[in-house]
């Protein structure tokens, strides 16, 4: 994903697209940048890509159906890289963006021992299209997402033929296949866990009274059993998020939680390491899906990779669900590692 800034610059430069009497002055100039990008993108064998201006929040899913969903803050992609193919545009012409943002989906089936080939193609889109338009490269910031879904108690559901990864950084994988990162380039790992609150879960805390903290004793019993193991297996980084928001976990400087209409973005710095552990929830509403979210620190990647870190985020979700008698043939925990690196276009 690479997102650019709307500048004044820029705008100056396609001014005759730009008629501010219309009811979409923005209409040909998006549509401009969006032609030009597809086209650069079809001459690198680029399958699926996205032009967005229209000031959401994107995120991207693995789904074995093909989806877009806009709220008023976000745009979800759900596809399967496998089979879903598809270069879209999304904007408003109406409105002036106060950026664009470039998006790039992986295709295929070795998403992982491919990925420094897809992102040395994708930032050669992003540098063509940025000298294209003539800006700077520098006033670009290029992030690469990747993430990791799968039910921790699948084989307690007879599905077998996992994969095991060893969780190396994306620097240092990049580089094994010759393609270099910025040595300013910010990093972070994490875990994001669905955790279900289904009847069964409901009932381990329930309240005889309807007051306004009615589901206050459900969630902290989940909470700090959740914390509890997290902690026993030496895991000082992370969050409890039952407030019906998104959680987004990004790099941070310095550490922060700010919420933002549907989403809630939390900031981590992976060279604070003991941060503690984040609660947020609504003690006044139920809801279905618990956010249980691990966040790594730079102790606990080792030369090896992140691979030790993931034993522990396993181990203490195994404990967390023994303590809440959860049915592993049954009920889904769902975990999703994500790697993120984010740097500017130079």
């Amino acid at each position: 994903m690479a997102k650019i800034p709307l500048s004044e610059e820029l705008l100056a430069k396609y001014s005759d697209l730009i008629d501010e009497k219309s009811p979409k002055p923005y209409e040909a100039f998006y549509q401009k940048l969006a032609t030009l990008f597809f086209k650069i993108n079809d001459s690198l064998a680029i399958e699926s890509s996205h032009f967005i201006a229209n000031n959401k929040f994107v995120r991207v899913r693995f789904s074995p159906e093909k989806l877009v969903s806009q709220t008023e803050k976000q745009l979800l992609f759900l596809y399967n890289p496998e089979f879903h193919t598809s270069q879209n545009s999304f904007f408003d012409g109406g409105t002036k963006t106060k950026k664009l943002t470039l998006l790039f989906l992986a295709n295929g089936v070795d998403l992982r021992q491919n990925s420094a080939e897809f992102h040395k193609k994708t930032t050669q889109a992003i540098t063509n299209f940025i000298e294209q338009i003539g800006l700077e490269k520098s006033a670009v910031r290029i992030s690469d997402h990747q993430h990791l879904t799968y039910d921790l108690f699948a084989k307690n559901k007879g599905v077998e033929g996992t994969q095991v990864h060893k969780i190396r950084p994306m620097a240092s994988r990049y580089l094994a296949d010759g393609q270099h990162i910025p040595d300013s380039t910010t990093a972070l790992t994490y875990a994001v866990v669905d955790f279900p609150v289904n009847h069964r879960i409901r009932s381990l805390a329930k309240s005889t009274e309807e007051t306004s903290e009615e589901y206050n004793e459900l969630y902290n019993l989940i909470a700090n059993s959740f914390i509890s193991a997290a902690k026993n297996n030496n895991l000082n980084n992370g969050a409890v998020i039952a407030n019906g928001l998104v959680p987004i976990v990004r790099y941070a400087e310095d550490e922060n939680i700010i919420a933002s209409s549907e989403l809630l973005m939390l900031g981590y710095n992976p060279k604070h390491t003991s941060g503690g552990y984040t609660c947020k929830w609504n003690s006044d509403k139920l809801v279905d899906t618990i956010q249980l979210i691990f966040v790594a620190s730079d102790n606990d990647k080792t030369s090896h990779g992140y691979g030790k870190f993931v034993n522990q985020i396993e181990k203490s979700l195994r404990d967390f669900a023994q303590t809440l008698d959860f049915v592993n043939d049954k009920e889904q925990m769902l975990v999703r590692l994500h790697q993120h690196i984010s740097f500017n276009l130079d």
